[in-house]
């Protein structure tokens, strides 16, 4: 019978009954998404599908190991989230194969600060508006007369402070914040971070879930380029939340199926623009259904290709499902193309492209491999973006009679 420390060593895919766990512990892991928890006659049915990390509720640790490996997977959140001075090394980060994904996170953050922050924090001019009782920067006329009604003391004042508080720096710390609160850190890491958060004390810290504030590559922050890819690709990933009580959910969670289709569309609009994702065309003629291709080609003249993500895995053969054939189908006859594209996770022949009876429309299967290095990835679908080639028609996708 599984018990509740099995749940530390999941992987993608796989199921755990019957597991003991409160109904709070229960909703609070299927509101982090890592899992799913269902109640069966035994006890909890948990289930791991596309989503990898680790989440902490008091003293229950859910971790999910992505099959490609944690350090793979960063890299592709590297690629996916365009931070093209994060380079991963193996060798340099030095985990375990089967190490926890915030775990090797941690580590290549502190590896990364301390690099970039050897010659202590960056400093930077913030421009603040200050009320001071002595004139210093620069005096706001309109204020001082709309404020102090002709007093000369108190004074408003603009002035440019010259201090640690800056974006880049309240990316750093709130991120080795961030990771403070993860489960499964080595004590080495945790005294890294903590240093990280004493340099930086006097950045602020971001509000969690707050828009990440923005900041410009320059000659100046050369050093910290790499480290505030990192700081950026946490805070986007790391969640902490209240469920079903007072007790606060920590974690760092990623959605494979959602980074592959990220991964595919910028690596294709990086060879070809005229790529886009994610984008929503009215169905019927009352526009009450729509349609969302995971990818969608427009050269200006209208349509010129569709294709979608798939997240699975084809088996020996290379069967493709009904509902992925009639998904690109129905998209190829929104489009007037007589040509769709799935795109599968994983590596392999594809199969011969399927045409479907009774309309003019070819379906093609395109395997990417998740496992190869960014620049086989990147040479992969540099090709692919090749054979996508337009295959717009003058009208929509003809449905002709068969036997």
């Amino acid at each position: 019978m599984p018990t509740r420390g099995d749940l530390e060593r999941l992987s993608e895919g796989q199921m755990l009954y019957p597991v003991d766990l409160t109904t709070a512990e229960a909703t609070a892991l299927n509101t982090s998404q890592l899992v799913k928890a269902v109640p069966d006659q035994l006890g909890w049915r948990v289930t791991a599908e596309y989503w990898v990390g680790s989440v902490a509720r008091g003293d229950l640790v859910v971790r999910v190991a992505p099959k490609i490996g944690a350090v793979q997977v960063l890299r592709l959140l590297a690629m996916a989230d365009g931070a093209a001075d994060l380079t991963i090394d193996d060798e340099r980060v030095d985990v375990a194969d089967d190490a926890d994904l915030s775990a090797v996170l941690a580590r290549m953050f502190v590896l990364e600060a301390e690099r970039a922050l050897a010659a202590g924090p960056l400093r930077g001019y913030r421009t603040e508006d200050q009320t001071l009782p002595v004139l210093r920067g620069r005096l706001r006329l309109r204020d001082q007369y709309l404020r102090r009604f002709g007093q000369l003391s108190p004074l408003e004042v603009t002035v440019d402070e010259w201090t640690v508080d800056t974006a880049e720096n309240r990316l750093i710390r709130s991120a080795a914040l961030a990771l403070l609160a993860l489960p499964g850190l080595t004590a080495g890491v945790e005294t890294d971070l903590r240093r990280v958060d004493r340099m930086l004390v006097e950045a602020e810290r971001l509000v969690p879930g707050a828009t990440l504030p923005a900041w410009q590559p320059t000659r100046l922050n050369a050093r910290l380029h790499a480290l505030l890819g990192l700081a950026e690709l946490t805070l986007r990933h790391v969640s902490v939340e209240s469920t079903a009580g007072d007790t606060v959910v920590h974690g760092f969670r990623v959605n494979m199926a959602h980074l592959f289709e990220r991964l595919v569309a910028r690596l294709l609009a990086e060879v070809d623009p005229a790529w886009s994702a994610q984008v929503t065309l009215p169905l019927d003629q009352r526009q009450t259904l729509v349609i969302r291709p995971d990818l969608v080609r427009d050269d200006g003249t209208g349509w010129s290709g569709v294709a979608d993500t798939k997240y699975k895995v084809l088996d020996e053969a290379g069967t493709v499902s009904n509902a992925d054939i009639y998904q690109l189908v129905t998209y190829c006859a929104r489009l007037g193309l007589t040509a769709g594209h799935l795109i599968y996770a994983d590596g392999g022949t594809p199969p011969p492209a399927y045409e479907v009876r009774g309309t003019d429309a070819a379906i093609a299967v395109h395997r990417v491999d998740l496992t190869a290095s960014p620049e086989a990835l990147r040479a992969e679908v540099s090709a692919l973006a090749a054979t996508l080639a337009p295959a717009r028609t003058e009208r929509a996708l003809r449905m002709v009679d068969s036997a």
